[in-house]
């Protein structure tokens, strides 16, 4: 196998501005749900960042475009010192990082006829919190990392839509085989 070097990103300029001000925004936002989720990981040795972005809007944007929009945003946002940290910028749509195994746990509406919520309503909610319709468009999902994440969209979801509170389920996929777990609190161990 051949062994190919290349620089990546230093002199990479992001063909997508409206993407860098939105994220840049975003970052600055300290908004608490919805896209783009960004993930941040420090390495403590380094202080060195691992940034992972999460969002529907990079369905059409190339890879190596998607680390440069991230960048400069981060720069836009924080300072070339502190984009200078990010050793790895990557980003995903919602369906692409499922795929990847960063997002097992989906919460998930179960109405019944006599609920006083509609279908309608909970996907509606879903997708103000940042569920993905790239999936199935009728169908949106919406998607955590962690069983904390998904417990408190929970919480979100039934003060926005009062009287909710016993239609929402926590799905938990573990490994490659898909496992629902619905109507029971998040796994802890793993």
């Amino acid at each position: 196998m051949p062994r190919i070097k290349r620089e990546i990103g230093l002199n990479l300029k992001p063909r997508f501005p409206r993407l860098v001000a939105r994220l840049a925004n975003e970052l600055t936002s300290g908004r608490e749900f919805g896209q783009p989720m960004i993930d941040e990981g420090r390495f403590p040795r380094t202080d060195a960042l691992r940034v992972n972005v999460i969002w529907d809007e990079w369905e059409s944007v190339p890879f190596e475009e998607r680390s440069a929009t991230i960048l400069q945003a981060y720069e836009n946002a924080e300072g070339k010192e502190f984009r200078e940290r990010v050793a790895l910028a990557s980003g995903f749509t919602v369906p692409e990082a499922y795929e990847s195994g960063m997002l097992p746990y989906q919460v998930v509406p179960l109405v019944r006829k006599d609920d006083p919520v509609t279908l309608r309503q909970c996907i509606d909610v879903m997708v103000e919190e940042g569920a993905s319709s790239l999936f199935d468009a009728e169908r949106p999902q919406l998607r955590f990392g962690t069983c904390e994440d998904a417990e408190a969209a929970v919480k979100r979801l039934v003060a926005r839509l009062p009287g909710s509170d016993m239609i929402w389920a926590i799905s938990h996929e573990k490994g490659q085989i898909a496992q629902a777990e619905l109507d029971r609190p998040c796994d802890r161990d793993g």
